[in-house]
């Protein structure tokens, strides 16, 4: 008997589709082996600039993670298994009286002291990146306390305006978790978390690795205009209203950004825990990017519509691929086909009757799917 998929029974396909999105979201996170090296330069890198006598030493650094390893929505590159990581710096220091690039200079004079990061270096505007060829790299962003600005907000230095700008690190990764309903952090040097069970990890997380795949994809060709990652987290996280699954969640966060927009001008997008960062700044620099992400998200939103009421797996697939790739939606859809024919005819496939997810245990709450329910011979 075939595991292609042929028909879908229009009664349990928003299972079906909440299970393919669930099965996307597991492919393009990170591996454990790709976390555990992540995790392992990362102490490496922390542990060099912390080091007691370093040239860095006196002005007390703070290490810590941030963006999307640090908040769990890291996907590798279409592709590829490469990413990026992102830590933070922290000197106690001045910015009132320190010049920014100075700063700057003083992170990659240490980070050049080590023979093997010394050969990685790039410098960037705002951060000193280390570059592990096939792998990923580390951007390490120095920073210093804004204590006018309270709680955890730090200025940034910017090369190329020679100023301190404001940021939050810690304080967005506490309101994005908030969003998600987990727990809050206080400000110390930290590790990155351990990765979550995918079981277990939050829908607004797995709706923003899915709207960075769909960026990926869809901006694959013009990719100095693709909306960045911070931006539509921060969009996911302010639209997110508890949904209970991923598809609505992801289908109702699209049309709130889209009735967000302001009828003339761009739309603004801050740190919500520090207002005076604007996280969309690039915009003002490259107005064409801003009206090809307004142009992004009308076709996602219009797709979205389309797979709401798709009822044959060929066009779900058709779609799937058309936002996430063609290669994910095919191994996705081929491996729920087995996953469901191996159950269905051990007689152990239910429907939970609430969540609507798929599952092979019988429980409370779930009803037994019939053995012909899914797919063809």
């Amino acid at each position: 008997m075939s595991t292609q998929p042929q028909d879908l029974s229009p009664s349990h396909a928003p299972e079906i589709l909440e299970d393919l999105l669930l099965r996307m979201g597991r492919k393009v996170q990170l591996s454990e082996p790709r976390h555990r090296q992540a995790t392992e330069r990362y102490r490496s890198i922390a542990e060099f600039l912390d080091e007691p006598g370093s040239s860095l030493a006196r002005f007390r650094p703070v290490i810590y993670p941030q963006g999307s390893l640090r908040i769990g929505t890291t996907v590798h590159l279409k592709g590829t298994d490469e990413f990026d990581l992102d830590a933070v710096c922290e000197l106690s220091i001045d910015w009132t009286r320190s010049a920014p690039v100075a700063v700057l200079d003083a992170v990659e004079s240490r980070l050049a002291q080590s023979d093997d990061y010394r050969r990685m270096l790039e410098r960037k505007n705002r951060c000193v990146r280390l570059v592990y060829a096939n792998e990923f790299h580390v951007d390490v962003l120095p920073a210093v306390p804004d204590p006018a600005a309270g709680g955890t907000c730090v200025r940034v230095p910017d090369r190329d305006l020679r100023e301190w700008v404001p940021s939050d690190p810690i304080g967005y990764a506490d309101w994005f978790e908030s969003r998600a309903k987990l727990y809050m952090v206080e400000k110390m040097a930290m590790p990155i978390p351990a990765p979550e069970p995918f079981e277990t990890k939050p829908i607004l997380k797995v709706v923003v690795q899915l709207l960075k795949r769909w960026r990926d994809v869809r901006y694959e060709t013009d990719p100095d205009r693709a909306p960045i990652s911070i931006v539509l987290t921060t969009l996911a996280g302010q639209h997110y209203a508890a949904e209970q699954t991923t598809f609505d969640a992801l289908s109702r966060v699209v049309t709130r950004v889209l009735a967000s927009l302001p009828r003339s001008g761009r739309l603004r997008v801050c740190n919500p825990s520090n207002s005076e960062e604007d996280l969309s700044e690039r915009w003002d620099a490259d107005p064409s990017a801003y009206d090809v992400f307004v142009e992004g998200m009308i076709a996602l939103h219009d797709s979205l519509g389309s797979l709401r009421s798709a009822r044959g797996i060929r066009q779900i697939k058709k779609i799937l691929g058309e936002l996430f790739g063609e290669k994910l939606a095919e191994t996705v859809i081929n491996e729920q086909a087995r996953n469901v024919e191996q159950e269905r005819q051990g007689g152990r496939l239910r429907v939970a009757t609430i969540s609507g997810s798929l599952t092979s245990v019988a429980e409370s709450g779930t009803a037994p799917i019939r053995r012909n329910t899914f797919y063809g011979d």
